[in-house]
């Protein structure tokens, strides 16, 4: 599954082999350590072809080298836990169209939400790719309030990557986040979309 791929890969948290790891706790506190890779400004990625802008005053957070260069996360909130992230991974063949990409995400929503109250999916857009808008409302076990998962998907043309933007945060925090990650959504571009 590309969210949980996204997760290990960016060593944003811990193995999530259990609720008590990621509902509602991600990323692991430590991730934006000193000696974590610091991300402000522009965020631009040559290995899967991307760019993104960071907000002014936000930085993001990735893996020191030589880790995977997949994307970055953005702490928004520590109590109660908020965070963006941006990756991208290759994509299997068994997960190559959009819709397998929202399948995929609801199958992660319900295993890892205590319950889920909604999910909802729209067509939206990440740069010049169609994608798909993915979010879900859920309770995460041993933490008070809902929760929200905003995630916008996105195949290259060839569909040999996944581009993943993702919102994890509380519903109260939700409109104000929400801000923030649409800024963000908005700012992806592929190197065919870049300026001269």
């Amino acid at each position: 599954m590309k969210v949980l791929a996204c997760v290990v890969s960016l060593a944003l948290a811990a193995p999530l082999a259990t609720q008590a790891t990621s509902c509602g706790r991600f990323p692991r506190p430590g991730f934006d350590d000193a000696d974590q890779f610091r991300v402000e400004g522009r965020y631009a990625n040559s290995q899967y072809g991307y760019a993104v802008s960071l907000p002014v005053g936000r930085v993001g957070h990735d893996a020191p080298p030589p880790a995977s260069n997949h994307g970055f996360g953005i702490v928004l909130s520590w109590t109660p836990r908020a965070s963006i992230y941006v990756a991208a991974n290759y994509e299997v063949a068994d997960d190559d169209t959009l819709a397998k990409q929202e399948a995929s995400h609801r199958q992660f929503t319900r295993q890892d939400a205590h319950r889920v109250l909604s999910t909802k999916s729209m067509a939206a857009q990440l740069g010049a790719l169609p994608a798909a808008r993915l979010i879900a409302r859920y309770e995460c076990k041993g933490l008070r309030g809902l929760y929200i998962t905003d995630e916008v998907v996105a195949l290259s043309d060839d569909r040999s990557v996944v581009y993943t933007m993702a919102l994890l945060t509380t519903v109260k925090r939700y409109r104000k986040d929400k801000a923030v990650f649409e800024e963000m959504v908005r700012s992806f571009v592929l190197p065919g979309e870049l300026a001269p």
